[in-house]
């Protein structure tokens, strides 16, 4: 097949995909923001941090990073900015993506783009433990996070725990909530659907951000082959008149020496 052809057909694809995928990544964000504005809340809270009820992890073992890359080509280089963040890691990795790297060990889970609906529930399971158990120090979710149409960065981002910023004014943590129920069960719900849904948004803005990123490099290279088209035309143009010219040059020559 022509090679024209191919990187029209992805062109296609990445148009017909960017504007909506561009709208739900637009949206998710600003429900990204308010999610961790209420955890940051509850889990900072100074009474309960008091009351030495909420949860910590534990410093001195490993973390665990979900890196999100893509299942398809024609985005740039999309996926060798996670694989080179992702080959420096020593810590437990799940590899969520065709064109990503296998590393070498540290694989919790890996699995393709297109199936991230369906491991879901691989993934709850293994965010659980390590909550409940205490077996990561951190989790965080290396993506390509969307911002405009012409914008997109690499973004590490940590996820658990909600640490306060060391220039924060703690006064804002003193809120008092009713609390009925198993704490400890209900934090473990909390942190647990936040850090599920954390990764889904990150999926979701890596797609807009894909699909974005390969917009422009399928339209930046449709435009270098019709560039490469019209330079073969202009040469084989200028080809076909010196042809022609030496033509009539053979065919004036052929006839001035018969006349003389």
């Amino acid at each position: 097949m022509n090679i024209k052809n191919i990187v029209k057909v992805m062109n296609f694809h990445a148009l017909v995909r960017v504007d909506a995928a561009k709208r739900k990544a637009v949206k998710y964000m600003m429900l990204s923001d308010e999610l961790y504005e209420m955890l940051d809340q509850i889990m900072n809270n100074r009474n309960l941090v008091l009351d030495k009820s909420i949860m910590k992890a534990d410093p001195t073992r490993p973390s665990l990073t979900f890196y999100i890359g893509s299942d398809y080509g024609f985005c740039a280089n999309y996926n060798s900015l996670v694989n080179n963040l992702m080959l420096e890691d020593e810590g437990e990795k799940v590899v969520i993506g065709k064109k990503l790297r296998t590393p070498r060990s540290g694989v919790a889970l890996r699995f393709s783009k297109d199936d991230f609906e369906n491991r879901l529930p691989q993934m709850e399971e293994l965010i659980r433990r390590g909550i409940e158990e205490r077996e990561y120090s951190s989790i965080h979710v290396v993506y390509h996070r969307y911002i405009n149409s012409t914008t997109s960065e690499l973004e590490n981002r940590k996820i658990f725990p909600i640490e306060v910023p060391a220039n924060e004014d703690r006064s804002r943590y003193r809120e008092d909530f009713l609390i009925e129920g198993d704490l400890s069960e209900i934090l473990r719900g909390i942190v647990l659907t936040y850090v599920l849904y954390e990764i889904e948004l990150a999926n979701i803005s890596g797609f807009a951000s894909e699909n974005v990123m390969r917009q422009n490099t399928t339209q930046e290279s449709l435009k270098k082959i019709e560039e490469r088209e019209e330079e073969q035309l202009m040469r084989d143009r200028r080809e076909r008149r010196s042809q022609e010219f030496r033509k009539v040059i053979e065919n004036y020559t052929k006839k001035t020496g018969k006349g003389s």
